[in-house]
């Protein structure tokens, strides 16, 4: 589409542009920007789902992952990645982190509060639930050993709806024959996930409590990688923050209710800033 436009920043991060104008709003990608071997259709796809989710009159930055990451490829080096292109490039900006791109979000609007003005974790959290650590771990395992079939099954209930799990799974025994074909590199993704994973983020969160910009946490109560407790935790020590829950709704949020995430995005980002002093964390859970 011509509103979309693709490149490289720093020479080596993918993105796709949407628009232009002021007030841009960043997005994270989650996992699947390194699990899958990156082409311009995928790319697009998943612009076209994200915008859904995002104001309509306003530039947006997609970004994703270096695709042939070093062997001590780290969160602190993707953070100051991010942080040199909104220096460079973008300026400030609201940021939304979804899924492991919360974990970099987070740790930006942590460690650059200057270049952050309001921030969203959509199915995020600053830390795994335990299952969802040892899922983590499992798909590490399971991409050192190129067992590509193993590491998707990892993701057979992320539905809520049952039918969709069976689509999924479906697709998967599809693809089961050219999965080396669509799944990335297997060193790519074990240093992909190491970035975000290898860091105990949970063992001292106060770190959070430097995070100064506004900050929406939106998620489900049956997400299996982040559960509430992490995200409860999460707002708790961001001075600034909202919690919003959808009941019953797992990791798979932003596809099965798009139209509330938009919803509530779109009134986060268009309320005036709070102060840094502002309320406490509110947990409510649309209906």
């Amino acid at each position: 589409m011509k509103d979309f436009q693709s490149g490289l920043f720093l020479n080596k991060i993918p993105y796709v542009k949407v628009r232009s104008g002021r007030n841009p709003i960043v997005v994270l990608n989650g996992g699947q920007a390194f699990v899958r071997r990156p082409t311009p259709a995928r790319a697009l796809r998943d612009a076209k789902r994200i915008v859904r989710l995002l104001p309509g009159d306003r530039a947006i930055y997609i970004l994703g992952y270096e695709p042939d990451p070093p062997a001590d490829h780290s969160i602190g080096a993707i953070v100051a990645d991010i942080a040199q292109i909104l220096r460079e490039e973008i300026g400030a900006a609201a940021v939304m982190g979804i899924s492991f791109g919360g974990f970099v979000a987070a740790k930006l609007a942590a460690g650059h509060p200057d270049l952050v003005k309001k921030i969203i974790l959509l199915v995020s959290a600053h830390r795994f639930s335990p299952e969802g650590r040892r899922s983590i771990d499992r798909q590490i395992e399971c991409s050192w050993q190129g067992d590509f079939q193993g590491f998707l099954d990892e993701f057979g209930l992320v539905f809520r709806r049952p039918w969709l799990n069976l689509l999924l799974r479906l697709r998967f025994r599809q693809e089961r024959m050219r999965l080396h074909e669509t799944m990335n590199d297997p060193a790519t993704i074990v240093r992909g996930l190491h970035a975000v994973a290898g860091e105990d983020f949970g063992r001292d969160p106060t770190w959070l409590t430097r995070i100064q910009a506004p900050t929406l946490i939106l998620g489900g109560t049956k997400d299996p990688f982040f559960d509430v407790e992490a995200m409860t935790e999460t707002a708790s020590l961001i001075p600034c923050s909202q919690l919003r829950l959808l009941e019953r709704e797992t990791h798979m949020l932003p596809v099965e209710r798009p139209r509330t995430v938009a919803k509530t995005v779109k009134a986060f980002l268009a309320s005036h800033p709070d102060s840094r002093n502002g309320d406490p964390p509110q947990a409510t859970v649309p209906r």
